[in-house]
């Protein structure tokens, strides 16, 4: 969860850092996921992308977050991930080999 607040945010910055990169291989940076988890935070993709494109790190991410996604947003957008995607997710997680955390 990148600052503590945003579950999705890490993987997501680096899938489109990769995609900028031309560095992707397989994955796909504005997944269905990754589509629906800005739009429940309410940041359109060409934010996302101007904010990666000027090279903002993971604080860069957490600050412009914090500003503009209000807390019911946030908490919309992690319940998202982490609550209707969560069986998928650690589905994804044993292919890539990660175990689940204890």
């Amino acid at each position: 969860m990148l600052g503590g607040r945003y579950a999705w945010l890490a993987r997501l910055a680096d899938k489109i850092r990769a995609l900028h990169a031309g560095t992707n291989g397989d994955y796909v940076g504005y997944c269905a996921l990754s589509r629906a988890y800005l739009k429940a935070a309410g940041v359109r993709e060409a934010e996302f992308d101007e904010l990666i494109d000027q090279g903002a790190g993971d604080d860069d991410l957490v600050n412009y977050f914090d500003t503009h996604v209000d807390e019911a947003h946030r908490e919309s957008s992690n319940r998202l991930v982490l609550e209707e995607h969560a069986e998928a997710l650690e589905r994804q997680d044993a292919e890539e080999g990660y175990a689940p955390q204890s």
